[in-house]
């Protein structure tokens, strides 16, 4: 059975490639030098370390930053994946048809119901994408290891603690020229054609513009959320202190 495994392994694995070479030399028992058994029993073992490492490592990031799902919750994600890849790999034995993508391919859907149940949405601020993300990224790499690909699960850890690690300083770099404002004013004003009208004036742009109806003190407001895009600091202190002319909000706020 396990012989029959690791066959069916070196089959995903070209034996030109590094990986290739790493199955067949365990599938070979080291090239004759130990039974073909214990290398095969080796090589089981080789992968499911391996999907704890990419995904302790990932999960470690996600840890120390303060996320919810951390360094156990992406071991458990690789670790299963990797399991169910080596099952796809292996299948039924006998003579049954099989595919052997099936079983990976409900596993690549299956993590989908994870990454939904750590993304939060508060108020126009959505947060828990990048987990819900690392997390698949890990199941990828679970199923990297359980189909032997140690040298391409290796390089794309490493890329995915560099793009949650490093490129968060680009994020926040990107992110500042973007500033949240929550708006609240009487109903009975035509809002949004002033807020358009002292954005232009202030050569300002405006993404993203909400609004939803909210009672206050038994009156009526119009609640409005949009972003600004600018770096201009002095526009904005600007924009903002027509909006309080104009508009004498209940409340008017820049969230970030």
């Amino acid at each position: 059975m396990i012989n029959n495994f690791f066959t069916t392994l070196y089959d995903f694995t070209a034996s030109s490639s590094a990986d290739g070479f790493i199955v067949n030399w365990f599938n070979t028992g080291f090239n004759g030098a130990a039974p073909m058994w214990v290398g095969n029993a080796l090589l089981i073992i080789l992968s499911l370390i391996a999907a704890t490492f990419f995904g302790g490592l990932v999960g470690f990031q996600r840890e120390i930053n303060g996320h919810a799902a951390g360094f156990r919750t992406h071991i458990l994600i690789s670790l299963g994946s990797a399991l169910i890849m080596i099952l796809s790999i292996y299948g039924i034995s006998g003579e049954a048809s099989r595919d052997p993508m099936r079983l990976a391919a409900a596993g690549v859907t299956g993590i989908g119901f994870l990454g939904a149940g750590s993304i939060i949405q508060n108020g126009f601020n959505v947060k828990g994408l990048t987990t819900a993300a690392s997390m698949w990224v890990t199941m990828a790499l679970g199923m990297c290891a359980g189909a032997g690909y140690f040298v391409i699960g290796t390089i794309t850890t490493l890329i995915t603690f560099l793009c949650l690690g490093a490129f968060r300083k680009v994020e926040n770099v990107a992110s500042r020229k973007n500033s949240n404002v929550l708006l609240i004013v009487d109903s009975s004003l035509p809002v949004l054609s002033m807020v358009l009208e002292i954005s232009e004036r202030c050569e300002l742009t405006i993404k993203d513009i909400s609004s939803s109806l909210v009672k206050q003190d038994g009156n009526s407001y119009l609640r409005v959320v949009f972003k600004l895009s600018s770096l201009d600091t002095k526009a904005i202190n600007f924009f903002l202190d027509e909006l309080k002319r104009e508009l004498k909000p209940a409340e008017l706020k820049v969230l970030n």
